[in-house]
Order: structure tokens, then C-alpha cells, then sequence
């Protein structure tokens, strides 16, 4: 039996780009609740810390913007409702179980829990990236992964 001339790397998941975009804009929706709720519970005692998490989840909002102008793209007639934005009803409908920080050792295991979730989101592109099959969403994802590493870096800059 010979060898293959090339290997396709093996997916799981279905590979389609309106998929993919799905499966993007879910993450990146999470992110952004993620930061928004960094933002606020930083905000009591770390002004600084909650300016820079709300700047992250502006980054989101922007991927959002840019997953749904590919999306436009792709399927200009097709239905696009989980792509509209949406507004909470309250407060306690986006942070249900919303915390403040004010104490040093609070501060650090929060700005800790939030890099190694930024390294998760890190390695969640980059397997993307993995199985991405066209060039509009490759390019949009390399730039999403800089924006991961810049954030890396400042949040590690943050706990030194």
C-alpha cells in the first residue's frame, strides 16, 4: 500500500463556512459577555482594569460586526436573525451572577482566570484556522488571533 500524495487534516465538525461563521459568532458573543461582566466587577476598585476589559469587549463587538459583513457576503438572501444584534432586558438578564472585586489577591485570580480563558479563546481560533476553507474567514481569522495575542500580553503585563 503506498503513501498518500497529501493529508487532509481530520475534522470532526462540519467544515462549511456559514458553519464556521456560526460557530464564530457564538464564541465571540460569549467573549463579549465575558469582558462586559470583567469590565463591570473590576470597576469598584480597579477603574484601570475594568477600562481595559471594556476595550476588549469592544475588539468583540467589532469581530461581531465583521463575522456578520462576511456572513452578508456569503449568504446576501439568506435569513440572518441569530445574526442581528440583541439587547438584554436587564442587568440580570447579561450578569446573572455578577461579582466585584476589590481585594489584591481577588484582583489577580480574576485577571488569572481571565488570561487562561483568553489562551482557551486562542487556541479556539487557531484550530479554526485549522479547518478554515476560505480566504475571507482566514483572513479574518489571523487578525483575530493577533488581537488574542495583544490581549495575552497585556493581561500577563497586568499580573506582573
Amino acid at each position: 500500500m503506498t503513501a498518500p500524495l497529501f493529508a487532509l487534516p481530520r475534522c470532526d465538525s462540519d467544515t462549511l463556512p456559514q458553519s464556521q461563521l456560526l460557530r464564530l459568532y457564538q464564541h465571540e458573543l460569549h467573549e463579549l459577555g465575558r469582558y462586559r461582566k470583567l469590565a463591570l466587577g473590576f470597576l469598584p476598585g480597579r477603574q484601570d482594569i475594568s477600562l481595559v476589559m471594556a476595550l476588549f469587549g469592544i475588539e468583540c463587538e467589532e469581530r461581531l460586526d465583521t463575522l456578520r459583513h462576511l456572513l452578508s457576503q456569503m449568504m446576501p438572501h439568506a435569513e440572518r436573525k441569530i445574526f442581528t444584534r440583541q439587547r438584554a432586558v436587564g442587568p440580570m438578564d447579561t450578569f446573572p451572577s455578577q461579582f466585584f472585586v476589590n481585594e489584591d489577591e481577588g484582583v489577580r485570580r480574576l485577571l488569572t482566570q481571565a488570561l487562561l480563558d483568553t489562551q482557551a479563546s486562542f487556541r479556539f481560533y487557531e484550530d479554526q484556522l485549522r479547518f478554515c476553507c476560505t480566504n475571507e474567514i482566514r483572513k479574518s481569522l489571523h487578525r483575530f488571533i493577533e488581537q488574542n495575542r495583544v490581549a495575552q500580553r497585556i493581561k500577563e503585563e497586568l499580573l506582573a
